[in-house]
This record gives structure tokens, sequence and C-alpha cells, in this order.
């Protein structure tokens, strides 16, 4: 009895890589995890892209948006000389248009609908120390800014 419904050489797994642009997205469940070097912390955001058709970077080819396409930004929270994590939470306060008198709390970042600018990365080789082999091409999120207020766009289901 055959199984797949599709060739499963047309199906494909994971998360597909987005063509460049601009997105609506959803702020998933925020969390702070200990960085690499274990001498500080990240503000890991875990966001969905909620518009619908989405376009594949690979073809062109548009796809419908069932919720699968997910990408994620870590920001760090270790200030530096040259780096105050502050600035980027000031970032995100106003992309998700919380007031600026109000401090900002990890569950204020919950199921909020931003803007973000996604781009495009290539396969790239690993560093010696991450064990060598080759990160997968994929899409990094470049900027997180708020819905203009005109926008209709309605999040979906999903």
């Amino acid at each position: 009895m055959k199984l797949n419904k599709k060739a499963l050489a047309e199906v494909e797994i994971g998360f597909p890589v987005i063509a460049a642009g601009v997105y609506h997205a959803r702020l998933d469940k925020p969390e702070i995890k200990d960085n690499k070097q274990k001498d500080g912390q990240n503000l890991v955001l875990k966001l969905t892209i909620l518009d619908n058709p989405i376009m594949l970077h690979k073809d062109g080819k548009e796809i419908e948006n069932k919720g699968r396409v997910k990408l994620s930004r870590y920001v760090s929270m270790k200030p530096t000389d040259d780096y105050d994590p502050d600035e980027r939470m000031k970032e995100l306060a106003i992309a998700i248009k919380h007031p600026p008198e109000n401090d900002l709390l990890l569950e204020d970042l919950e199921n909020k609908m931003v803007m973000v600018k996604v781009s495009y990365r290539p396969e790239r080789a690993k560093k010696p120390e991450e064990g060598g082999g080759t990160y997968p091409e994929s899409n990094e999120i470049d900027r997180i800014s708020p819905v203009p207020p005109e926008d209709p766009f309605q999040m979906p289901p999903f």
C-alpha cells in the first residue's frame, strides 16, 4: 500500500528558506539562554512568518504558508565597551509598541505582531572549532520593527 500522496522527491522537510524581504511575523515564546561562551546570556526570539503566500528563495515559487516558516534571532544581553543591550531592548519595545515609561518584561514580547526584514544566507563553512562541515542555506532577521498603524494585515489562526 502506497503511504505517500506526493512524490517524495517533491516533499520538502524542515523550515523553508524564503526570499529576502519584509514580512509580518509573530513573536512566539521568547526565552533567556546562556550564550555559547557561558559568560553571559542571550534573549532568544522565535518568530513565525505570517504572510501568505510566501515566495521561496531558491526558485521564486510561491507556496502556501501554513505557519511552518520559523526564524530565530539571538540578542546578546551581555554589555561590552561598544554594545549596550538596552538599545536592543528599546528597539524591541518600539517594535511591539510598548509604553516607553514601562520596563520591558519577557512576557511583554510573547504573541506580538511585528515586521521583520529577512535576508538570505547561503551555505557556509563552519569554523574548525565548531567541528567543521557546513551550515545549510538559511534566512536571517536583520531588523524587527513595528507594524505600521495603517497596515490592515490580520494575524492568521496558525
